[in-house]
């Protein structure tokens, strides 16, 4: 995805956005586009569509992994502030909150733009399809985002006509549920399958479908969750990538395993997720500041070699190419006396933080399909699908058995588990244990209380918009 990655600069920003007055954007939704003129052509279209991409960044970025994927407790802050995320502590004024919920937003108007003007201007019709399923694609992910982090949000599908018009009560989540399961059906039908040369990387059909499948699985229909995953699954166009530590991989990027990743890039200073920064320990340059817990590595088998390749320990090797002193990992080096290793080998201390971020991956299809078809009853299946994963050339963990996961508990039991190693520091375990129920008990020596199933709305936004009320407890 090259050139939509080359298109991540301020010329996007001045062009599309021009015409807006800070004090709207400072409203929620945060931006709004300066349209009169500029939706007329084909290529105007894609630089709309392009926009929306770039919003995904500032949301996917170093903010979203502290609000979600910290409370998880498979990562803790050091070295930095807040630390609130630590232990629960967290509160509705704090930056990370408000700039994910900005930013996810700030997608959510950009998509409306797209889907106002696009169906006028003079294209092909498989072009203006697939850049309407693309801005419906993103809108539904942001909203689904957003209502799993907050609950119930302003719903906002039409281009605002002025600063009032962004004062909008909040709307219940299930009416927002309608609205994302409609957008995604029309991406799934508009969308290309696939993507060759610079256009790779954008949202396809695949994406769609996986996308609708999850919506329906966090919903609990699971019907409809299987079926969306079987349509991924049967499509061939996706697979295990062989090697494990190419999952999430400079050099592996929009891989055969990924559904719909964040595009990032080193271009200019722009386009960075401050990643390897944050997650590198605190040597040569690095803050330290995101790193791997004990607990963490506890939830892998120690056979497993996924353990290896996700979370560094004391003696693996870490950066002999850099330094000799840093050629073996030292547990000082790290408040917690691990460190992060998924996405960040080889590691890089230059110009490494345009990794992407897979949000959707074949593996984590592979699991949602195997929990739907558990709580359908079709155990055979589930135990398949999970062993898929289980068996990929560089894991190869035994499989599981009807020994072992012959009734739905024992199944879902591994499900759960399969999750939490197999795609540990990919924003998932903290929704996962949310939505299953089971955050009380597994987060609940960490600090979790029942308020902790939606994070505050943002004191910022409760301050401009008097329509907005706060979650229960905040």
């Amino acid at each position: 995805m090259k050139k939509l990655k080359s298109l991540i600069t301020t010329f996007i920003v001045l062009l599309l956005f021009s015409g807006c007055s800070k004090e709207f954007l400072e409203k929620s939704p945060p931006d709004a586009l300066t349209e009169d003129g500029f939706y007329n052509s084909e290529e105007r279209a894609q630089l709309g569509v392009n926009a929306i991409y770039v919003s995904l960044q500032s949301s996917w970025s170093e903010n979203l992994l502290r609000i979600n994927d910290v409370p998880s407790g498979d990562l803790v802050l050091s070295n930095t502030t807040p630390l609130e995320y630590n232990n629960f502590t967290y509160y509705p004024a704090l930056t990370q909150i408000h700039s994910t919920y900005s930013g996810l937003y700030q997608g959510i108007i950009r998509s409306n733009a797209v889907i106002k003007n696009v169906p006028s201007i003079n294209m092909t019709d498989a072009l203006k399809n697939q850049y309407l399923g693309e801005a419906k694609f993103l809108r539904a992910l942001n909203y689904f985002t957003l209502t799993n982090l907050f609950g119930a949000v302003p719903l906002v599908t039409e281009p605002l006509a002025n600063t009032d018009a962004a004062l909008v009560a909040r709307t219940p989540v299930a009416d927002i549920t309608k609205v994302i399961i409609a957008d995604l059906v029309a991406a799934e039908a508009g969308l290309p399958v696939s993507y060759s040369g610079n256009n790779l990387g954008r949202a396809t059909k695949g994406a769609a479908q996986a996308l609708l499948g999850k919506v329906y699985l966090y919903n609990k229909d699971y019907t409809n969750a299987e079926k969306y995953f079987s349509l991924v699954i049967a499509s061939g166009k996706y697979g295990l990538m062989d090697n494990f530590q190419e999952v999430w991989h400079r050099s592996f990027e929009n891989n055969k395993e990924s559904v719909f990743e964040v595009q990032f890039a080193d271009i200019g200073g722009s386009g960075a997720n401050n990643k390897n920064g944050t997650m590198l320990p605190a040597v040569n340059g690095a803050t330290g500041s995101t790193l791997a817990t004990k607990r963490a590595f506890d939830a892998f088998d120690p056979s497993d070699p996924r353990r290896g390749m996700s979370i560094f320990k004391a003696g693996d090797t870490f950066a002999p190419n850099v330094s000799a002193a840093l050629a073996i990992f030292n547990p000082t080096w790290s408040a917690s006396g691990y460190a992060v290793k998924k996405g960040m080998w080889p590691i890089m201390y230059v110009n490494g933080s345009g990794i992407n971020y897979p949000l959707i991956r074949y593996a984590d299809v592979l699991l949602m399909y195997a929990e739907a078809a558990n709580e359908l009853n079709q155990i055979d299946k589930a135990r398949a699908a999970v062993n898929q994963v289980r068996q990929r050339p560089s894991v190869m963990m035994p499989v599981l058995t009807t020994a072992d996961t012959g009734t739905k508990q024992t199944m879902f039991d591994a499900i759960v588990k399969e999750r939490q190693v197999e795609l540990m520091f990919e924003f998932q375990r903290f929704m996962d244990l949310k939505r299953w129920g089971m955050a009380p008990t597994v987060l609940g020596p960490l600090g979790y209380q029942a308020k902790h199933n939606l994070f505050p709305i943002p004191q910022l936004e409760l301050d401009i918009n008097p329509k907005l009320t706060q979650n229960p407890g905040w």
